[in-house]
């Protein structure tokens, strides 16, 4: 069967890391089906060096068409986003008039993808399936009513990464009878515990308690949140890892930062840390946190999101107000206080490796693909 795959979420040489997800279950599923992927580049990205040889042995086609990409600002009456929009949904319609022969499914990963083939997939008849794991739905709720319908009705079916995801579609308007709920899941063979002391030599934090965090270094994900956490701790055997970008940190005397990496190599990574920590304020399903616990690291998260599905608390973390700064640090200080709480924590996280691999996962969305045609 050929898929069609639209994405603006897919690892490049210059960025290696990007939409790693999106790459490792798209390696799992080609061993299924000729998939060929549409991923737009920005126009400014064009001339960017590259970081890497490879992110990693590709298997799929990817055709990169460039857009002309104008932030997401509001400057007078212009929403420079909208303008950005347009250019890079006539980047992915000319890609698909350009295929030789029409794919069997279109996959759009995260609604806004599948606008664009809309037209495409209508006129020859081809079921569109959206992979949607938004964080929030806020965007999709501000487009014109006569978009959000068009793109509801004609939907074939929805595949979710947590149960919030599929209860806020459903609130949206989408049919519940055409929405799976399949979680993000990872590669055991990749990420899996390590040596730690050869780990935290390999990033000079030897002799320390280190918590690591892995992502964007915005509000909404908290890496300043733990920082402050720390801080409050005042204990010179803590050492933050901070693995990201975009965004600024508060100044410190206590953290290590290191830019996006290949996929590949943040097992290592991972294995430097004592503790991960993800104040998160809303995720779909969070795929660090599957990595983490792929690692055997206790994790401190957040309550009153979709974490709470994949984490136990009390037996695989701690779950937190995400803003709470002091509800952060006892989290923090009780995991490194206390050794018999912390490794029963690991314990439990041996157990249960396994549970949520990327191959499962690819064969349950494969199954929903050929039920559909």
């Amino acid at each position: 069967m050929r898929i069609l795959v639209i994405t603006s979420n897919y690892p490049s040489l210059q960025k290696p890391n990007y939409g790693a997800f999106v790459y490792n279950l798209m390696q799992e599923l080609v061993h299924f089906h000729q998939i060929t992927i549409i991923a737009p580049q920005k126009i400014h990205d064009k001339n960017k060096s590259k970081q890497v040889d490879s992110y990693g042995r590709e298997m799929c086609a990817v055709k990169r068409p460039f857009f002309l990409s104008l932030s997401n600002k509001k400057i007078g009456f212009i929403n420079t986003g909208a303008v950005s929009g347009y250019f890079y949904a006539k980047a992915v319609k000319k890609e698909l008039y350009k295929l030789k022969q029409k794919p069997d499914i279109i996959y759009a990963h995260f609604l806004s993808n599948a606008l664009p083939a809309l037209d495409y997939a209508k006129k020859h008849d081809i079921p569109v399936v959206i992979a949607s794991g938004e964080s929030t739905y806020t965007s999709f709720e501000k487009k014109a009513s006569q978009i959000k319908n068009k793109l509801i009705q004609q939907v074939n079916h929805i595949i979710c990464v947590s149960k919030e995801n599929q209860e806020l579609l459903v609130k949206i308007g989408f049919n519940p009878k055409k929405i799976s709920v399949v979680p993000n899941a990872v590669n055991y063979e990749m990420f899996k515990p390590l040596d730690k002391e050869h780990c935290k030599q390999k990033i000079k934090v030897s002799n320390k308690f280190v918590i690591g965090f892995i992502g964007h270094f915005i509000h909404r994900k908290g890496p300043n949140r733990i920082i402050e956490a720390i801080e409050k701790l005042n204990d010179s055997e803590i050492h933050l890892v901070c693995v990201g970008s975009r965004g600024e940190l508060k100044n410190n005397n206590f953290t290590t930062i290191i830019p996006p990496v290949p996929n590949e190599l943040l097992p290592e990574i991972y294995n430097a840390f004592d503790i991960f920590v993800l104040p998160t304020l809303h995720e779909g399903s969070c795929n660090v946190i599957e990595e983490a616990k792929a690692c055997c690291l206790p994790i401190v998260s957040s309550k009153g999101t979709s974490v709470e599905e994949q984490i136990m608390d009390g037996e695989t973390g701690i779950l937190v107000d995400p803003m709470d700064i002091d509800a952060i640090a006892d989290a923090i200080e009780e995991i490194k206080r206390n050794k018999d709480f912390r490794e029963r924590l690991i314990h439990n996280l041996k157990d249960r490796r396994g549970e949520n691999s990327l191959a499962e996962r690819a064969n349950r969305i494969n199954k929903i693909l050929l039920d559909l045609t």
